[in-house]
């Protein structure tokens, strides 16, 4: 089966599944899109780094695998935050906390735009930050 026709399905399973996910099975289809955007957006390893340690990317390959894995779950569609898909990300941790948090700082982001789709994807992980910690929520605990 070709990368592509994997990466599509795990997609599907991702926008279809009823039932929240273990820490474990969301970990798993996170690397899993990582390593297939990371080949099709020609990200580095480093790039890759810097999304495991919650940092801004620090080159314009590093937005872009932002950029796609925002888009394979659904957080970005149509060049901005989807809200409709942040929650339904949210839903997957079945954690009723998380999805409130999700649902307040997607709200504040959901017009958030740059300059492409890439440096759009930054955007709105710096909007994410700011609101975050604004609502005095850690990103890295308490929404995803």
């Amino acid at each position: 089966m070709s990368l592509s026709v994997k990466f599509l399905l795990l997609v599907c399973a991702i926008a279809v599944h009823a039932k929240p996910l273990s820490e474990e099975e969301r970990q798993a289809m996170f690397i899993d899109i990582v390593t297939n955007c990371k080949a099709q957006e020609g990200a580095s390893d480093s790039d890759i780094q810097e999304m495991a340690n919650h940092q801004p990317p620090s080159t314009h390959a590093g937005q872009c695998l932002n950029a796609c894995t925002m888009e394979a779950v659904g957080i970005m569609k149509d060049g901005r935050l989807s809200l409709e898909g942040s929650i339904k990300v949210g839903e997957m941790t079945g954690d009723a906390a998380r999805i409130k948090n999700v649902e307040l700082v997607s709200r504040e982001c959901e017009s958030t735009v740059g300059s492409d789709r890439c440096d759009t994807a930054l955007q709105i992980a710096l909007c994410v930050a700011k609101s975050a910690a604004a609502h005095g929520i850690d990103p890295t605990k308490e929404l995803m």
